[in-house]
Order: structure tokens, then sequence, then C-alpha cells
């Protein structure tokens, strides 16, 4: 019966995978790690890429409590009942079957696969579902373990797993991911998002993942991720580098998400009522005032806060990290910007931002290509923010040979590299 089910599973892999397994891993199971919920005890971040922590729930608690019992102590009877539960080794068909789809649909950018497989994905999270799936190139190792869950049905799904980036599969560079797994009325299993889950299941997890037998785990994925950054430092930068670029291309997406909707919403308002006549034979369409001139966007040098108005006094919206590229509504002339936040407006220091060059005008002089991963900078300057890495053997278009830098365009706007590290042509 075992190996039946490990055909089946080994068939699945085969057919519909970018995954790599040994055939030892095979036979004894994916197996999963991942700490939770700061539980954390780890020196670095191994999941630079793991999602916050995941789950698919649903059900009332499977153990009946008394009336009076508090929510709290329903969570500690749960708690003290599934303490001495140890952490296992998934065997269980569907868990790795759900499981293998996420992973799988992660890498190939499958956003129908990704949103069936939750109760719910936000807009943002399905945006960097699909960002950064553009650079990962395969998954060599997938581990499962799993714990009880709070209710009946639910699990907690612990994965260890090894990511292979585009131009960077000799690396394999581990991480660990929680799942909160919940049984459906028709027996399917889903993943519950982590903006539906109780405060109770918050709690339970938090706790179950602060266990000794899950930390030992979570310990050795951080021992081997620190290992392997010591080894190939290079890519501790370049997955930091990655991980603001993936942000910012989400943010960029969601500006435009909404400015297209606020357009479209805008059109709907203008068109005129009742056939009135426009006296001036213009078309109702058309904007009233003319489009604002200068640069539409600009990248943050660090850091910074962003507000809901134009004083350091003003509430926080949040803040963006350094080489994040806003879109630009006005600039103040009391020191402030106007920008796009998350679609809504927000106000950033003038003095913490780079306009952007417009690329509109400027002659091709030619190519660069990389000759290895290499930052794209807002300015010529080793201390200006990073737009983005630039692969190794990829090209941008040249614009201009500044010595020590080339001014480039880089996903459609003005970008600097170091000389030395691209051919020109």
């Amino acid at each position: 019966m075992q190996k039946n089910r490990m055909t089946v599973i080994r068939d699945y892999i085969v057919r519909n995978s970018k995954f790599v397994f040994p055939v030892i891993v095979i036979a004894v199971v994916a197996v999963t790690v991942s700490v939770a919920l700061n539980a954390g005890n780890a020196k670095a971040e191994p999941a630079e890429f793991s999602d916050p922590v995941e789950s698919s729930g649903s059900g009332e608690p499977g153990l009946p409590l008394e009336d009076t019992a508090s929510a709290e102590e329903g969570v500690a009877q749960l708690r003290a009942l599934n303490g001495d539960v140890p952490l296992t080794v998934n065997e269980d068909e569907k868990i790795q079957e759900i499981v293998i789809a996420y992973y799988n649909a992660k890498v190939n950018g499958d956003s129908e696969t990704l949103r069936g497989l939750y109760d719910e994905v936000s807009e943002r999270d399905m945006l960097d579902y699909l960002e950064t799936a553009k650079y990962l190139s395969y998954i060599p190792a997938l581990e499962i373990y799993t714990k009880p869950g709070l209710g009946e049905g639910d699990t907690i799904v612990y994965v260890y797993y090894r990511l292979c980036f585009v131009n960077h599969e000799s690396e394999e560079v581990p991480g660990w991911q929680t799942f909160y797994v919940c049984t459906g009325e028709d027996g399917a299993l889903y993943f519950k998002s982590g903006e539906n889950i109780t405060e109770e299941e918050a709690e339970y997890i938090t706790s179950v993942s602060g266990q000794d037998d899950v930390i030992e785990v979570n310990n050795r994925v951080s021992v081997e991720y620190n290992d392997l950054m010591e080894v190939h430092p290079e890519m501790l930068n370049y997955m930091a580098e990655l991980k603001s670029q993936i942000k910012m291309a989400v943010g960029v997406a969601l500006a435009k998400q909404n400015a297209d909707a606020s357009q479209g919403s805008e059109g709907e308002q203008g068109e005129p009522e009742g056939g009135e006549e426009n006296p001036a034979g213009e078309s109702a369409s058309e904007p009233q005032a003319p489009v604002p001139a200068g640069p539409q966007y600009a990248t943050s040098n660090t850091t910074v806060n962003v507000r809901c108005s134009d004083s350091e006094q003003a509430d926080k919206l949040g803040k963006v990290s350094g080489g994040t590229r806003l879109e630009v509504q006005e600039v103040l002339i009391n020191g402030w910007t106007k920008v796009v936040f998350e679609g809504k407006d927000g106000y950033i220091k003038s003095e913490f931002l780079t306009m952007e060059e417009n690329t509109e005008g400027l002659e091709v002089i030619g190519t660069v290509t990389a000759t290895a991963n290499i930052n794209v900078r807002t300015a010529a300057t080793q201390d200006s923010a990073s737009l983005g890495v630039l692969a190794g053997g990829s090209s941008l278009e040249l614009f201009a040979d500044e010595g020590e830098w080339c001014k480039v365009r880089y996903e459609g706007r003005i970008g600097y590299v170091k000389s030395e590290y691209v051919t020109k042509q």
C-alpha cells in the first residue's frame, strides 16, 4: 500500500513539476521543516521568498469545551492535548499533493492553480507569486512535516525546501514555510490564508511552532542557510536585491491597476447626460487639464515613511524601502512629493526621492551585456538605490558611456551600471 502511494506521488511529480527529487527522498516521502509565526530562533532568514504563515482551515475546534471556558483556555487545553504529539514526517497523500501542487504552481507562475489551493488570495500576494516565478528555476528538494491543527481536520504543515534561481542553478538555497491546512465540507484540503486565521489559531500555531522538535529542525535549516551564505556571500546580496526588485514590481503593478480603475471610473462619470450639446464642439471625454510635465516616477533613496499628508506630524500609511519605484502625482513647493502608495495618496519628503529621467527622445548608441550579476542603480554612484539585478549574460540598451558608469534603459527607465562589469557593443 505504501509502495503504491509513493508510486502515485512519484508519477505526479515527473508529469507536472520542475522538482528534482532524489529517489531516496521520494521513497522516504516528502519531509518538511519550518518554524512559524514569530517563533524563530534562527540567526538569519533563509526564507527570503517564503510567504507569510499560510493556513487553510475551517470548522469548530475538535475538542469540546465548556461554555464558561474562554478562548484562551480552549487553546491551552488543545495545546496540552497535542503537546506530546511529535513532529512527524508526513505520509498523507492528500497533504503531499497539495504541497507539491503549491510549489509547482509557484515555480511556474500558475495563478489559476494557486487561487484554487487557497480559501482566499489577495491581489498583492498573487502579483508577488507571479513576479517571483520569473526568477525561480526549479526546486531540487522538498520535505514535509506535520503537527495536529486546532480544529478537527486541520493540520499545521511545515515545509523545508531548497530553491534554485535562474542563472544560479548551482546554489541550492534552503528555506522553510508554515501552512495551516484545513479540510472542506467536500473532504478536499485547502490552505487558509493569513488574513483569515483567527486569533486562537494564530496563538495555537505560534505555540506549537515553538515546541522543541520544531525548533530543532528549524535550527538545522538555519545552519544550512548560514553555511551556504558563508561559502557564497554573493547570494546574500543577490537575494536581497531580488526581494527588493520583486517588491518594487508588485507596487508598480498595483499602482497601475488602481490608476486604470480610476481612469475607467472617471470616463463613466464624464459622459454627458440627456444628450446635452457641447458648444465648443469638444469631446466630453477629453481631460479638463493638460497632463503635467516632468517625471512621472521617482525612486526612494532609502527606507522612508509614507504619510497621509505633507507633514511630519501626519499619520503614517506605511514605509517603502530603498529602490522602490513610485508613481509621482505632484511635487510640492514645501519639500514634499505626493505619490501613489498601495493604491492611495501618500506623501514622502522630496529629499528622499530621486526623480526618474524620461527615456523618450534619448538616442540608443549600443548595448551592454553583464559579465556577472550586477546592480542597476538610480544614479551613477555606488551609494544610490538599486533598481534591480541584471543577470550575467543579459543585455540592456546603452544611452551613454560616462566612463566608470554606463547609462542604460532598465525596465523602461534610466539606470546606471558599472562599466567594469559589462561589455559594450
